[in-house]
């Protein structure tokens, strides 16, 4: 017979990284219009560009962790690092399509790392706050 009590799920929300990722990647788009539109005002100066692409992605990571963290599953906080894996790739892919060549370096995997450990440590903090 059935007891009623829902068997406790377990493993990557996968739903949630896919919710993650798509906010990551728009915060990435956004952000980097905003760069551009104050670079091409010349409100900032073009050196300015390795920062705020850093900075970019640092706020990408955690609009995919936050999104990745509105679901109350215990795996949220890995979806919340694979969200920002996916905003991070898919922003090295447009990049790479548009200049027309790809190479990996050391950057682009710190790059990951941090992306990945930011995203999930936003995850998994706002995911603590909503049980307690």
């Amino acid at each position: 017979m059935a007891s009623g009590k829902r068997k406790k799920r377990t493993g990557i929300a996968w739903r949630a990284s896919a919710r993650g990722a798509a906010f990551s990647i728009a915060a990435l788009l956004l952000s980097v219009l905003l760069l551009t539109l104050l670079v091409w005002l010349g409100w900032l100066p073009e050196s300015s560009i390795g920062v705020g692409n850093t900075v970019i992605r640092i706020l990408s990571a955690i609009v995919g962790g936050a999104a990745a963290s509105a679901g109350r599953r215990p795996g949220t906080w890995l979806a919340g690092g694979f969200a920002a894996l996916a905003g991070l790739l898919f922003s090295t892919a447009v990049m790479s399509a548009y200049l027309g060549s790809f190479s990996f370096s050391w950057n682009l995997a710190a790059d990951l790392l941090m992306s990945f450990a930011i995203s999930s440590a936003v995850a998994a903090l706002l995911l603590r706050r909503k049980q307690a």
